[in-house]
Formats: structure tokens, sequence, C-alpha cells
């Protein structure tokens, strides 16, 4: 694999990923706060995979996909917890007065089990 972190004049490249990360999270915001479902979905996706990308990119992993799948499995249980908060499956002291906690439990699990599918086609494609 090219190693593109180093420019042929020898200065080091900037990575993405930061920038990446944080339009992750306002977009994942953004779309809970107007309910628009596809845009947290998909900014809590580009958050996931701009955390597995910034870890493999600076190399304490020679495989981003069991972060991915890790976060993945991470979003799915606390998106979980907010749903049956939400729904009142769970009761937890002051939670009366949260609002929104349903169809936010359902984006944050909907991205984490994409992620943990996508996790699971990429380590397949990467054999």
């Amino acid at each position: 694999m090219a190693d593109h972190t180093t420019r042929s004049d020898g200065r080091t490249a900037a990575s993405p990923w930061p920038f990446l990360l944080a339009v992750g999270l306002v977009l994942s915001e953004i779309g809970v706060l107007v309910g628009f479902f596809p845009l947290a979905v998909g900014g809590l996706l580009l958050f996931v995979a701009s955390v597995a990308g910034f870890v493999a990119e600076s190399n304490h992993v020679t495989s981003p996909w069991p972060i991915v799948a890790g976060l993945g499995a991470v979003f799915v249980a606390g998106g979980a917890l907010l749903y049956a908060v939400g729904t009142g499956l769970v009761t937890i002291g002051g939670s009366e007065a949260l609002v929104g906690l349903t169809s936010r439990g359902v984006a944050i699990a909907v991205a984490g089990g994409l992620a943990v599918l996508g996790a699971g086609i990429g380590r397949y494609r990467d054999r």
C-alpha cells in the first residue's frame, strides 16, 4: 500500500480525517435536531468512518474494520437504550422531561447497524 502521508518534496500532507470527523458530528446533530433521519444516520456513519480512518492512518492498527464494527456495536447498544427509555420500556429517574429519545435512538441504532454491516463487508473484501 502506498504511503500518502508524506509528499514527494518531503513535507507531511494534511490529514482529512479531523475535518470529516467534525462534519460528521455536525451533520448527525442537525439531522437529529430537524428530524431528518437520513442526515442523522449519514452523519454518524461519516463520524465512525473518520475515527477509523484517523486511527488507521496514524498506524495504530493494521485494519480499520474492527474499529468500525466496535463503534457500530456501541451505537446499536446506545441507540437501543435511548429507544427503550423513550418508549417507556426502561425507566430512568428524570427521563420524563426528555423528548425525542425514540427517534434519536432509532437513528443511532440504525447507523450502528449499518457500520457493523459495512465493517463485515469491508473485511470480507480485504481478504
